[in-house]
């Protein structure tokens, strides 16, 4: 079966089409599982060597403590984090497993979406398109605030498309749920959302879905699973917001400086698929070159182009019009209809062969990372930048004894440099509460009356001057300081020692 269609509009597969929650073939879902798998393999082997990054921690930290947001972001990354871990256990390993899930969540929604336009081997070259950028891969095993996107916008697209074409009321509730929960993950989600406005406005059935009900359903379910948030926002004096305003007030030098390189780095990595999929395809792959740059110039197949690129264009021009400093991160789900697109523009139906070759260039890549994993871990120890490796599990259950011997009791704040602090409260068994002593309103969950009654340790770099300086000046006395070396390791390769200070402020009773 060819494309649904290459013209102006797509013909959805509707009613011949399985149930969403069985798109997915047998096979894909054990594609899924293999996949999975070698993400779980690089995670433990390459990053092992090291702790969570510290925005994972940070989720962590904030997911523990249920609020309706967060000083940075919107609470989507920190609900899942803190909800994964009522089920499993705390650790390293389950931290990855998140991660990995999410990446299968996006990757049926890719594979989904892609089954609008694309026959079955048109849907298999998307999702191995995908899984060729570190997009899908090795940045995603980072869940933080930018994860969720990476799930929730292939969902937003398809309801939304299905939604644009048949304006049925099903479809457009489940636009405006996921675009919510899109939006409740990050603000960066209004680059999809203008996108798709773009795609509406292009798009030849335009007509029909703004007469229809369909966009207005939409708008409304999102605005309304959204209100306890915004609620939340205006109470709190909008810290998201000026977070969010904050990214805008770096230098012009500074800032173009970032575009540029996330830029190029984001549209260079995909000439690693893009050239395996032409290498499989073969003499056929000039053809689609040419009928791409073709329908480039179509005013009825504008909306695709628009789909494809309109996230990653958006992105960019937040830059010109605002001096956003634009990271790599912000650009991690910014390219996911690129391939479905691509493949819909070229007309080129992927023969059994060329299909092979491209899965055999896939498994060409990631099975020797996984094999060699071991290896960049345990390089990863001789990395100038000991934040990498920071024995923070071995430090945080330092932090947990010292406190119980000091006091008999389990720790229930911890303070002091951000990525020690969360970690304390994820790899500590007592899970403490994370104070942000230097601004106590990002951590409205531990008040001023919790840290005289339970006391707080602080948890510092010993050569970190500042973070010491604050520790000292909120604790009294009465603390007890203890310095220590820990040396990271990994596979028995031993790293270079690291010195941490414990400021221990006692609870009330001890003082």
């Amino acid at each position: 079966m060819q494309q649904s269609s290459i013209s102006g509009a797509f013909v959805p597969r509707i009613g011949s089409a399985p149930a969403i929650a069985t798109t997915a073939s047998w096979r894909f879902a054990q594609f899924l599982l293999l996949y999975s798998a070698v993400l779980m393999i690089f995670a433990l082997f390459a990053l092992g060597a090291g702790p969570l990054h510290h925005d994972m921690t940070e989720a962590w930290a904030w997911g523990k403590e249920f609020q309706l947001g967060y000083a940075k972001h919107p609470p989507l990354s920190a609900w899942l984090a803190g909800a994964w871990f009522t089920v499993f256990p705390r650790t390293q390993s389950n931290f990855y497993l998140l991660s990995t899930v999410n990446i299968a969540v996006a990757l049926t929604g890719v594979w989904t979406l892609a089954g609008l336009f694309l026959d079955k081997r048109g849907r298999w070259a998307a999702v191995l398109f995908l899984v060729l950028t570190p997009s899908f891969s090795v940045w995603a095993l980072r869940f933080n605030a930018n994860a969720p996107l990476l799930s929730t916008w292939p969902w937003l697209t398809y309801f939304f498309l299905q939604s644009l074409q048949t304006r049925r009321l099903s479809f457009a509730i489940g636009a405006g749920a996921v675009g919510a929960l899109a939006l409740l993950t990050k603000y960066y989600a209004l680059a999809l959302f203008g996108t798709l406005f773009l795609v509406a406005l292009l798009h030849p059935e335009r007509r029909r879905y703004f007469r229809s009900p369909a966009p207005y359903v939409t708008a409304a379910v999102g605005l309304l699973l959204v209100t306890p948030h915004v609620y939340w926002t205006v109470a709190s004096g909008f810290p998201t917001v000026e977070y969010a305003v904050s990214k805008t007030h770096y230098s012009v030098a500074d800032a173009r400086s970032h575009v540029i390189t996330s830029a190029s780095v984001s549209l260079g990595l995909l000439g690693v698929p893009l050239s395996a999929l032409l290498a499989s395809i073969g003499g056929a792959s000039r053809r689609g070159i040419g009928r791409s740059k073709g329908a480039n110039l179509n005013r009825d197949k504008a909306w695709l182009v628009c789909l494809a690129l309109g996230p990653f264009v958006l992105t960019i021009l937040t830059y010109f019009a605002f001096n956003a400093r634009i990271t790599s991160g912000f650009l991690i789900p910014a390219f996911f209809a690129f391939p479905v697109v691509a493949l819909v523009l070229s007309g080129i139906v992927l023969t059994r062969i060329a299909l092979r070759r491209f899965a055999i260039c896939a498994a060409a890549i990631w099975l020797p990372v996984a094999v060699v994993s071991p290896l960049l871990g345990a390089h990863a120890l001789g990395d100038k930048q000991k934040t990498r490796i920071e024995p923070r599990e071995a430090v945080a259950a330092a932090a947990t004894d010292y406190w119980r011997a000091a006091y008999g009791r389990p720790l229930r704040i911890v303070a002091g440099k951000k990525r020690l602090a969360t970690a304390a409260t994820f790899y500590s068994a007592d899970a403490p509460a994370y104070f942000d002593s230097e601004k106590p309103e990002n951590t409205p969950w531990v008040s001023s009356r919790d840290v005289e009654e339970e006391g707080v340790l602080f948890i510092c770099p010993t050569d970190h001057s500042l973070c010491l300086a604050r520790a000292n000046s909120f604790a009294e006395g009465a603390a007890m300081r203890i310095t220590r070396e820990f040396v990271p390791h990994f596979l028995g390769v031993l790293a270079k020692p690291q010195s941490f200070t414990f400021i221990l402020h006692p609870p009330k009773s001890f003082r």
